[in-house]
């Protein structure tokens, strides 16, 4: 089943997400039902987190960010409440 999501009236949420198989980066400062649908829709997996941050005050984290789940790259100006 597909599902419509859209970050502030774009449809690339691939800039404004990163999902790996452990967890999943979005950025800051798009509206909640964003957050939620990654949540319900993840939220079977065991010890999955949707972790909302930004880097370096942008919101779209997809795009300045790298990783797999044993390695992740981030850029140091990097700010959220997050443990991996």
């Amino acid at each position: 089943m597909a599902i419509r999501l859209q970050f502030e009236n774009s449809c690339d949420i691939g800039v404004y997400s990163k999902l790996t198989n452990a967890f999943c980066l979005v950025g800051i400062g798009g509206s909640q039902n964003f957050y939620s649908t990654f949540e319900d829709e993840l939220a079977h997996i065991r010890g999955f987190q949707v972790i909302q941050t930004t880097i370096n005050g942008s919101w779209s984290v997809g795009r300045l960010c790298a990783g797999i789940q044993q390695f992740f790259k981030l850029y140091s100006g990097t700010q959220g409440p997050f443990s991996l």
